[in-house]
């Protein structure tokens, strides 16, 4: 389904004053406190902020490894099986650094990614003999050029997902049929991510140094502070309106509604869940504030449309 932005009003509910500092909910970062979108625990940013100096990251695998061996746990799916592989590598290419070893594996993986992105192309193509001729003139131009790109061993510009589905909305605007427009959508967004497939990961990183590759192993687990009404919607940038959220799903949901991640993410109520059972427990230890706890069911239960519904019977 095509994401939509609704705009919507500043809410207040009873909690007037700000719950909690932003220090105050950083601190809450340094007790596993897990995402309440995928469910993974969340890296402190002060750790993370402090690996970002260190230089061992630019050195060879076997340095880096031990070093990063300590954040696996919390690492998301594709970046666990990224460093394992390194892991693996560094056994036989011992004085390799992560770039190297990526470039040794570069071109398997950017098959498979071939693969799996033409696939999609093809079927995003079909659509073509029931669209008017010049939208399917259109979307026929943007498969080649794009095609041109994924098949090119060093292209100009490397193929952008981002770039190619904004162009894709755009030919697709055009379409009456609403059902068709969002089945062209939903198609194109099937396309492989860095954060979803290992193959995508391989081959965007192979291009970047050492030492951020490293760190991007790293990046989507570190916690922020997710706008649940967006700055964008005059959202209140205080603790009123902030959820404890990593990296990777704050930055997916961009400034889309909270149900629009919800179709994506279908256990988060789940996972939000989880998290508020953790914030209560810390609020039983003083290391919480009940009032940030009321508000955050409030603002959840609002900005969800009542799909998330958080139990906090035991605060």
């Amino acid at each position: 389904m095509e994401k939509k932005v609704v705009k919507t009003e500043n809410i207040s509910f009873k909690c007037k004053e700000i719950p909690l500092t932003r220090r105050e909910l950083k601190n809450l970062f340094n007790f596993h406190i897990p995402c309440p979108c995928c469910g993974m625990e969340m890296l402190h940013p002060d750790i993370y902020t402090e690996l970002l100096g260190n230089p061992i990251l630019s050195e060879c695998a076997s340095d880096v490894i031990p070093l990063l061996q300590q954040f696996e746990y919390i690492m998301h799916p594709v970046e666990r099986q990224v460093f394992n592989m390194f892991k693996s590598l560094a056994v036989k290419y011992p004085n390799k650094n992560f770039q190297e070893l990526l470039l040794m594996k570069k071109d398997v993986h950017e098959l498979a990614l071939v693969k799996i992105q033409s696939s999609i192309f093809n079927k995003i193509s079909f659509y073509r003999r029931i669209l008017p001729k010049k939208t399917a003139r259109a979307l026929r131009k943007l498969i080649i050029k794009t095609n041109d790109i994924i098949f090119d061993p060093e292209p100009h510009k490397p193929f952008s997902r981002r770039i190619f589905i904004h162009k894709l909305k755009s030919i697709c605007k055009n379409i009456e049929n609403k059902k068709i427009r969002e089945e062209i959508i939903k198609i194109a967004r099937r396309l492989p991510r860095s954060s979803d497939e290992v193959c995508a990961f391989v081959v965007k990183n192979a291009r970047k140094s050492s030492r951020i590759i490293a760190l991007n192993l790293i990046h989507p687990s570190v916690g922020t502070f997710e706008h649940l009404q967006p700055k964008c919607m005059n959202g209140e940038n205080n603790s009123l309106n902030f959820a404890l959220e990593c990296t990777y799903c704050n930055n997916s949901r961009h400034h889309f509604p909270l149900t629009v991640q919800i179709e994506e993410n279908p256990f988060m109520p789940e996972n939000a869940q989880i998290q508020m059972d953790k914030l209560i427990s810390l609020y039983k230890k003083g290391l919480c504030k009940r009032e940030y706890i009321e508000n955050l069911k409030n603002m959840f239960y609002y900005h969800s449309e009542g799909i998330i519904d958080l139990d906090i019977s035991r605060l």
